[in-house]
């Protein structure tokens, strides 16, 4: 069984390296270095077999980032990093991707580097002492984040998406709106947006390897008017696996120091058992959305208003409720008519959520299928084409309701919403 101070080691080519590695191996330090490891695969294999209790690891190792660490840590190892000193921006990147403790190293005195590892090994590997506090830096903003879901079936959760970005930016709050969905992004092609492919995809290796800041996001970004920013999807959908959940939720954080309210737009899926089918921890396709709902401040949820969407939106709040106890959340239903709901419309959308979900409060946003489709030709937003579309009057004062709830100060005096019913 290995000690408190067994070590898996993997530095980067810095000329300090074999140095201060020869005086971690003096018994002296009281460390065991079980292995010095080659790349990340090489330090993932060697955690998973159980022979450290902690990952020593220099900041341009190879392929390390953000996921390997996450990873390493999964196994139960505690993760100390070193960089050389006066690298800020290592150590910085070091500690957003979850780093128990930071270690400058000046290659002029590597015994006391040797001395403060030895330290901050021991205070990592000890689970009754706290480890270093995670500093805050530039990137973190004051952004919202507005998650848009909807299980299966519930067509209109784009278009939602849009709608709130669309008209937050109109009320003249700063808008990002993010297509995260991993299996039909389609965000571009409704806003008739030219996309070369280097959006979240992009954005995602970036966040993995610690280059990821705000300016570098804002590149990655097409422009609808100003203050209205796209981050575009995956140019194929088969390229899911470019998108890892560690890497969405650096997405997200740099994107809340870009905009005043971040919305992102979801994949419907809730699923996780990847684990039933492979051995070892394998790409979560919808690894994106769970980073978007466990980081969203609030959740909508987005169904369709006829007898097999609601009942699609029943079980999918109910696997809501699984995947993130105790979410903010808001229902919201699209294509309300009277042809299927009845007369009582809207009331009747209420009741039936009220009695089989729970739910004590819904929008419900009328079909408007000819401003739709307008929209849809033009690749522009529902406000542009038909301003007065009973649709976009519903989602308008919804956003602004949103707005409201959360904290975001609209320029334009706010509008009541219809389409509602409060139980």
């Amino acid at each position: 069984m290995t000690g408190p101070g067994a070590l898996l080691v993997l530095l980067g080519p810095t000329p300090w390296e074999g140095p201060l590695v020869a005086g971690l191996a003096h018994p002296s330090s009281r460390l065991t270095i079980e292995r010095r490891c080659l790349d990340s695969a090489d330090l993932l294999a060697a955690a998973e077999s159980g022979r450290g209790r902690v990952a020593l690891v220099g900041a341009d190792a190879p392929r390390l980032d953000a996921d390997v660490v996450r990873r390493v840590r999964s196994f139960g190892l505690a993760v100390v990093g070193v960089v050389t000193a006066g690298d800020d921006d290592a150590l910085q990147r070091l500690r957003r991707w979850g780093a128990d403790a930071v270690v400058a190293v000046d290659a002029a005195d590597l015994g006391t580097a040797v001395l403060a590892i030895s330290s901050a090994v021991a205070r990592a590997s000890s689970p009754e002492l706290e480890p270093d506090a995670v500093a805050d830096d530039d990137d973190d903003g004051a952004g919202r984040l507005v998650g848009v879901w909807g299980p299966a079936g519930a067509p209109g959760r784009t278009s939602v998406a849009i709608a709130f970005a669309d008209e937050a930016a109109r009320a003249g709050v700063s808008v990002l709106l993010v297509d995260a969905d991993t299996w039909a992004p389609s965000v571009t092609v409704l806003l008739g947006v030219v996309d070369d492919g280097a959006g979240l995809a992009s954005a995602c290796r970036r966040a993995l390897g610690g280059g990821l800041d705000a300016a570098a996001l804002a590149a990655l970004c097409r422009q609808v008017r100003p203050g209205f920013l796209v981050l575009p999807g995956l140019p194929r959908s088969g390229r899911w696996n470019e998108v890892r959940g560690t890497a969405m939720a650096e997405v997200l954080r740099v994107a809340r120091s870009l905009a005043d309210l971040v919305v992102v737009d979801c994949g419907f899926s809730l699923e996780a058992d990847e684990e039933l089918v492979f051995d070892t921890e394998a790409p979560r396709r919808n690894g994106a959305t769970f980073a978007v709902l466990e980081g969203a401040d609030v959740v909508v949820a987005v169904g369709l208003a006829d007898p097999v969407g609601l009942v699609r939106l029943v079980g999918g709040l109910s696997e809501l409720a699984d995947v993130v106890p105790g979410v903010e959340r808001r229902v919201l239903v699209t294509r309300l008519r009277e042809s299927v709901v009845g007369r009582r419309g809207a009331a009747a959308v209420a009741d039936a959520l009220h009695m089989h979900a729970g739910v004590d409060a819904v929008w419900c946003v009328p079909d408007d299928r000819s401003a739709y489709d307008a929209a849809l030709r033009a690749g522009r937003t529902l406000a542009d084409v038909s301003p007065s579309s009973p649709a976009r009057t519903v989602l308008r004062g919804v956003t602004r309701e949103l707005l409201r709830d959360l904290g975001l100060h609209a320029s334009a005096p706010l509008a009541a919403v219809s389409g509602q019913r409060t139980r």
